[in-house]
């Protein structure tokens, strides 16, 4: 049988759709943890669409992926199952068809998981954000201390205050600042911006231009995530849905990629980012 026909075969009689933990290596489906479960009609009709539009790649990729979308019927017994592999690539029933499929809206789909309470799925955003906006790192890996880092503070917007404590320490020592130099920071940048909201958009887009891996994960990126944890999150999400650029958007999908998860995020931001990546052109739906 053909994939597509199978497709229309399983999702027509499919009643509730689990989003479980695990990929292909995770076990029987029956064991898993479930992340997610969608009973309605309008919300199983839409995550049918999002879920099997698009491109079939004739290849599989190499990872186990995860989690996994399983579909049962009425009875409960499961019909079909497709794992995640990564952001808009899924796999359906894959020792069978051997054969990923690119959905044509990869925005759409993790953000309807997301407010579905799926975990991690900001984080399927950096790798098409750090290709969008260019982030990927060069040499040097870190900015470097003293003079020759003060173009990196003023191309990065980072506010003015705190040139000072930045310009005596690397990229790569900044993300290890003792908590007393932390807390020093944090109340000097309260006074120079006393509005949460506005020193949170600060923090936010500054955290969306450092170069990806090494600044965002290690170096910068660890400072300015622990300034961000002492906002408060109405704050923080008031920031994230007035977001006006892909810079302060990747700073959210920064931040939740290395936090615990937050749909109100996801809500805050959903927005821009399918405003940013709309849906692609399909060649086999």
């Amino acid at each position: 049988m053909r994939i597509r026909d199978w497709l229309g075969d399983v999702w027509s009689r499919t009643h509730v759709v689990q989003i479980v933990a695990g990929g292909e290596d995770g076990g029987p489906l029956a064991g898993r943890t479930v992340l997610a479960e969608i009973r309605s009609a309008s919300s199983v009709d839409a995550l049918r669409t999002l879920i099997t539009a698009g491109h079939f790649t004739g290849d599989i990729c190499r990872c186990h992926g995860g989690p996994t979308v399983v579909l049962r019927d009425a009875s409960g017994q499961a019909l079909a199952s497709a794992g995640i592999h990564g952001y808009g690539s899924v796999s359906w029933d894959r020792s069978r068809f051997r054969n990923d499929l690119t959905v044509a809206d990869p925005a759409g789909f993790h953000l309807f998981l997301a407010e579905q309470g799926v975990p991690h799925q900001l984080a399927m955003f950096q790798a098409p954000l750090t290709d969008w906006l260019n982030l990927h790192e060069g040499r040097p890996q870190f900015r470097p201390a003293g003079k020759a880092g003060r173009p990196y503070l003023a191309e990065r917007g980072v506010p003015e205050v705190l040139h000072p404590m930045l310009l005596a320490v690397s990229g790569q020592q900044a993300g290890e600042l003792p908590d007393a130099q932390v807390d020093d920071a944090r109340r000097r940048f309260t006074a120079a911006m006393p509005s949460p909201v506005d020193r949170a958009m600060a923090l936010l887009s500054w955290l969306g231009r450092l170069s990806v891996p090494c600044e965002a994960t290690w170096g910068e990126g660890v400072l300015v995530r622990r300034l961000l944890a002492a906002l408060p999150e109405a704050d923080l999400t008031a920031a994230s849905a007035a977001a006006s650029s892909a810079h302060v958007v990747m700073g959210v999908v920064n931040t939740a990629t290395y936090s615990e998860d937050n749909g109100m995020l996801a809500l805050a931001i959903g927005p821009a980012l399918r405003q940013l990546f709309p849906p692609n052109r399909t060649d086999d739906a």
